[in-house]
């Protein structure tokens, strides 16, 4: 006879159900006010869209691949220590085969459908731990990005404060990610997922070139967007244009539960911009770069699919 299940399991499969719809009804919520501010708006931002012409869009739309493919390289040195040539290419492809488990149902399994693809070659826990350690690392970078110029919404005196704060929340973020031993008292308080976390961490020199790589990445989203918004004809400063994206997307991933930061990255984009573009032209950027990163994204995803398909043939 099947025991019954403890009252405590379920309760916390309610609590993860409800959490995905929680963050489903928040995701979508922001981006029906964003959307909304762009309709009522259209009449401002509807003569841009001239402007783009099919080299902006096939321009955009290869940075955020090439974006894919650096981060791919960065998975692969983090993974393994080292460059080995008959991994990079499955590498590759399993960091594009997670890419849709960010968006259903959310970020964090994103890490658990890693941890499957790697299942016969290391624990799923020390995969895992690679995972975070990884996001840590590019939470870091993207928070130096955004402290380099503060939202133009906020006074100059805490516009400072914000950019110290991200720039504080970058190294610890970031010293997190590098740290190399945790005491056995922290260890031993971590949740199973992180059990590996003394474990597998590469050298410092293979950390290095994986701190680049990451920034590659992070340079190449930057200029995909810039050439969004220079196709538009808009004039917007590269560095401010970078810190807007780039604090957008440290608030989708903070709201760890709206899948892929959906709409959440969209309100901060337009948060940051409509200061300095209008509320309409904010709203329409902001709308056209979810489409052109997730568009980069479900293509790389694909491809990866279909390859890894056929190299399984």
């Amino acid at each position: 006879m099947r025991s019954p299940e403890p009252a405590s399991g379920g309760w916390r499969r309610a609590a993860r159900r409800g959490g995905r719809a929680a963050g489903w009804l928040l995701g979508l919520a922001a981006l029906a006010l964003v959307a909304q501010q762009a309709w009522v708006r259209r009449a401002q931002w509807q003569p841009l869209w001239q402007r783009l012409d099919a080299a902006d869009i096939a321009l955009a739309l290869a940075l955020c691949l090439a974006m894919q493919v650096a981060f791919g390289l960065a998975w692969h040195l983090f993974a393994h220590g080292r460059w080995v040539r008959g991994q990079v290419y499955a590498d590759q492809l399993r960091w594009g085969q997670s890419l849709p488990a960010k968006y259903l149902p959310g970020k964090i399994w994103q890490g658990v459908a890693r941890s499957a693809l790697y299942a016969g070659e290391r624990r799923a826990a020390l995969t895992f731990v690679l995972f975070v350690r990884e996001q840590l690392l590019s939470l870091g970078i993207g928070a130096a990005i955004a402290a380099l110029a503060a939202p133009a919404a906020l006074s100059p005196r805490a516009g400072l404060a914000f950019q110290l704060a991200l720039l504080a929340f970058a190294v610890a973020v970031s010293a997190a990610a590098l740290w190399r031993r945790a005491p056995a008292a922290v260890a031993a308080r971590l949740p199973t997922a992180l059990a590996g976390w003394n474990q597998g961490l590469p050298a410092r020199a293979v950390l290095a070139r994986v701190w680049l790589l990451q920034w590659l990445a992070y340079a190449a989203m930057c200029a995909a967007f810039a050439v969004l918004v220079r196709g538009f004809g808009l004039e917007l400063e590269l560095a401010r244009s970078s810190a807007a994206l780039c604090l957008a997307g440290l608030a989708g991933v903070l709201a760890v539960l709206v899948p892929a930061g959906l709409g959440v990255r969209e309100a901060g984009l337009f948060w940051c911009l409509a200061p300095l573009v209008g509320a309409g032209n904010a709203a329409m950027l902001a709308l056209a770069w979810r489409l052109a990163i997730t568009a980069g994204e479900a293509a790389f995803a694909a491809a990866s699919f279909a390859l890894g398909a056929l190299r399984r043939r």
